[in-house]
């Protein structure tokens, strides 16, 4: 091959490659360019994010604060209407919806998971779900309970029991097992609906573990959300006949 031939062919393999190079170089500046864009994005809307979390907790704030001045009001109405049924009629309330603590004989169940469980059977039987602590729940209504608290969380009707994986939550708040079950009324009655209950077979039959006992004096606290009941009832008006 002569010089000048050789020459030539050199010169379009170099600018070949300074092509390529180029092309590369351009490439990763754009890939750069993109992700540093990104980012910028990112960190926007982590602010947007943030600003808006402050302004939720803010309004928060807010409402709890109207609700408790509402109750504060109601209060004093009553008291300066010195009404007894009037009175009457506000502890009732209080009572029925969760407002107060309560106190009284009962029963307290404690329910666990299975220790173990028998070979070639499906996990989820061996341990205890939310639908499990519902019909519980509904039993010990149907036997008269008059109040009833999952792990010192006081149920009410706005109450929710949701299955978390090995938890559950209740009133907005994670428990894991044990889940100690605590109804007030008739000791020997909610005893005895319990003990027959199908439910509670059919966990005992999977080898959970079911506590059930009688007590002179149980505790139960006010529903936790009792300071955030407008949270509960936003979307609903009264209707008038």
């Amino acid at each position: 091959m002569n010089k000048p031939a050789s020459r030539y062919i050199s010169f379009i393999v170099f600018m070949l490659l300074g092509t390529l190079m180029a092309w590369q170089l351009k490439s990763t500046l754009n890939v750069k360019r993109a992700a540093a864009s990104n980012a910028l994005n990112a960190n926007a809307l982590r602010e947007q994010i943030t600003e808006l979390m402050q302004d939720i907790d803010e309004l928060r704030v807010a409402i709890d604060e109207n609700i408790a001045l509402q109750n504060e009001i109601i209060r004093e109405y009553i008291e300066l209407q010195n009404d007894d049924q009037l009175r009457r009629e506000w502890d009732v309330i209080k009572l029925q919806t969760g407002l107060v603590g309560v106190e009284g004989p009962g029963i307290r169940i404690t329910l666990d998971d299975a220790p173990a469980r028998e070979p070639d059977m499906p996990f989820s039987w061996f341990i205890i779900h939310d639908y499990d602590i519902r019909s519980i729940l509904n039993d010990l209504k149907i036997a008269g309970a008059q109040a009833i608290a999952i792990n010192g969380e006081r149920v009410v009707p706005m109450s929710e029991q949701i299955c978390a994986g090995p938890t559950i939550i209740i009133n907005g708040n994670r428990y894991p097992v044990p889940y100690v079950i605590e109804a007030i009324g008739d000791p020997d009655a909610l005893y005895e609906a319990m003990n027959i209950s199908d439910k509670v077979l059919e966990l005992r039959r999977f080898n959970i573990q079911v506590d059930i006992k009688k007590a002179d004096r149980i505790r139960i606290s006010k529903f936790s959300g009792a300071d955030k009941l407008d949270r509960y009832i936003s979307g609903l008006e009264v209707v008038v006949k």
